[in-house]
């Protein structure tokens, strides 16, 4: 793989203005390993500081470039725009195509290039990997991310049966990633909308009380955007924090009414279902209902302790 350590010159993000290090700059180039694995060709960029550009020359090359930053934030620079590039993300593109990554710090750059013919992928599914902003979220980008990491590091002592079923393992993975954004795909075209909009109504009754509850981490454990799961609550009549208040505040007033659990505080309510204080809870709860959570326990517990005095009279 060809790729060059660039010294910065301030310019802005996705311009080509810098000078090279060759060129006059005193600097050290990065420690860069790289060796075979199979029909792969794996290599390893470190460096302090600096921008590497991947430059492919004016050779056609119909390889797949798997990207994968281990260590170090970093932006990536491509087709005039520039994405964060977060330690664990993976990136794709054409090895024919150029980019650089702009790191202010240390960091660590696993490149992986699979031939093309070793993908069972179609030119489209292809060309929406190479489109694809670094990504590190889903069920198969964090075993894609291992396996790199494994084999970037001791691919040496991999005998060639073995290596060959590795990389093999990697171009499989590399295939299911396609896949799986052919499913959220058809997430999004509503074919399964109604079933994940039960399965995330599900997981939040499930963690209520969990302060941590919010759309960045509902989203996570759904494996969709944040986008995707806002439109669905949208869909809805309703969006992902209203739904999330809605839930615990009927939990907590279901709580509040609930005969011989008068001992109970307000705080202590609020919390087991998930406020953040007495002072927000009251709040929400007088704005939901038109009364203080006090003034509900009390208008519902009065008329079974009424009932109870008249039969002990």
């Amino acid at each position: 793989m060809t790729g060059h350590l660039l010294a910065d010159t301030g310019t802005a993000a996705g311009s080509a203005s810098y000078e090279r290090a060759d060129q006059g700059i005193r600097m050290s180039l990065p420690p860069v390993s790289a060796h075979s694995l199979g029909f792969l060709q794996v290599s390893t960029v470190r460096g302090a500081a600096r921008t590497y550009v991947h430059d492919p020359g004016a050779v056609a090359d119909p390889s797949l470039l798997l990207g994968l930053q281990a260590s170090g934030a970093a932006d990536l620079v491509r087709r005039g725009t520039t994405a964060p590039c977060r330690p664990g993300d993976l990136f794709l593109g054409a090895a024919a195509e150029p980019f650089a990554l702009r790191a202010p710090g240390d960091f660590t750059l696993h490149l992986v290039r699979i031939p093309r013919y070793a993908l069972t992928l179609s030119d489209a599914q292809a060309g929406d990997l190479s489109g694809r902003e670094p990504f590190a979220g889903g069920s198969v980008a964090p075993l894609l991310a291992s396996l790199v990491r494994s084999v970037a590091g001791a691919a040496q002592s991999y005998s060639a049966r073995t290596a060959l079923h590795l990389a093999g393992s990697v171009a499989e993975l590399v295939a299911l990633l396609a896949v799986e954004d052919a499913e959220t795909a058809a997430r999004e075209r509503g074919e399964d909308r109604e079933n994940l909009i039960r399965e995330v109504r599900a997981h939040v009754d499930a963690r209520l009380w969990d302060r941590e509850l919010t759309p960045g981490t509902l989203a996570a454990a759904q494996h969709v955007s944040i986008r995707y799961l806002h439109k669905l609550f949208e869909d809805h009549g309703s969006t992902v924090g209203r739904w999330i208040q809605h839930r615990r505040l009927e939990e907590a007033r279901r709580e509040l009414a609930r005969p011989g659990r008068s001992d109970t505080t307000v705080s202590a309510v609020a919390r087991r279902w998930g406020f953040a204080s007495a002072t927000h809870f009251s709040r929400s709860f007088r704005a939901a209902y038109g009364v203080s959570p006090s003034d509900w326990r009390e208008a519902r517990i009065r008329p079974v302790r009424g009932a109870g005095e008249a039969d002990g009279g």
